[in-house]
């Protein structure tokens, strides 16, 4: 499974709240059946949306829209929009849209941020976050041809080793990709059908979800130096790099939900759209108040050449 990572992609509606039971006719080959679901009545309540996640390499960026349902999408908004920020409880951003986005000439710092989002007939959305520090990768290293997949390609194992900032929680996200003047510009899916080797990897539980990258917490080695170990089908046709992101909470919390909730999304191969169902819908993580969305930061370097091994 392939998917692409992006930053500023639209997310995914949470379904709290009280249910009303309907009957839904479900059609597999030449068996029929009915079966009683519930749904969340407030689905049909219309709800604004919010997405900024932000680094210090590129100015803050924000995406606005409404819920709508029943199909988990979202609408834009065509209304009158009021965005101010917040850093360190000064403001630096005051601007009224009538857009679905907002893109800023502000680049982030190391500060603590706080989002108002002002719109008629809502409450105020409000949301909290900071960009964590910056943690360096300290060695990258490919060692080849340990294992073959199943259609007998071979496959390496990556390291990438770092020291974790003592006495606090933090959280990382490892991606691979392809790398172009010093940036990633493609992502390279994470195999999830082969066995994870990694302890830490193991307990996040996540290999089941088929994630497109590693998000982990430092539970395991809190102020250690830690080398996170995966396995790969590697080529020699891209240059290739590593990124280490040190994420806040919030981020490590949405990517992990984001994942779950994709993978458990509607599919729609037998037609009868919406009825026939990889798994149960989940709650969406939001650390939006009065509204959904995301607004998180994080802070990331980048491996050199990986250093082969023998």
């Amino acid at each position: 499974m392939k998917r692409m990572l992006n930053d500023q992609s639209p997310q995914f509606l949470i379904k709290p709240g009280k249910f009303l039971t309907i009957i839904s006719i479900c059609f597999l080959m030449l068996l029929s059946c009915s079966k009683e679901i519930e749904i969340d009545t407030r689905d049909f309540i219309k709800s604004p949306v919010v997405n900024s996640v932000f680094n210090s390499k590129k100015p803050f960026f924000f995406h606005l829209s409404y819920t709508q349902v029943p199909k988990d999408i979202y609408t834009k908004m065509n209304d009158s929009i009021h965005v101010i920020l917040f850093e360190d409880n000064i403001k630096i951003l005051d601007s009224k849209i009538l857009s679905d986005t907002l893109a800023t000439k502000i680049y982030p710092s190391w500060g603590n941020y706080k989002l108002k989002v002002k719109i008629a007939g809502y409450d105020t959305l409000v949301a909290y976050d900071t960009i964590p520090q910056r943690v360096e990768i300290d060695d990258a290293t490919i060692r080849l041809g340990v294992a073959l997949d199943n259609y007998g390609d071979k496959i390496a194992e990556v390291g990438v080793t770092f020291t974790d900032p003592p006495h606090k929680k933090n959280y990382y996200e490892v991606i691979l990709g392809n790398v172009s003047l010093n940036e990633i510009w493609g992502y390279l899916p994470i195999d999830s059908e082969r066995e994870l080797i990694d302890s830490v990897l193991i307990n996040e539980g996540d290999k089941n979800y088929f994630p497109t990258t590693f998000f982990f917490s430092d539970e395991m080695f809190d102020g250690q130096e830690y080398t996170l170990r995966f396995r790969h089908r590697l080529t020699d046709s891209f240059q290739q790099r590593v990124v280490l992101r040190s994420v806040s909470r919030n981020y490590y919390m949405y990517r992990k939900y984001w994942t779950r909730h994709y993978f458990n999304q509607p599919t729609h191969e037998f037609g009868f759209e919406g009825l026939i169902y990889k798994g149960e819908a989940i709650n969406m993580f939001t650390n939006i108040v009065n509204g959904y969305g995301i607004f998180a930061g994080y802070n990331e370097s980048m491996s050199n050449e990986f250093r082969v091994l023998k």
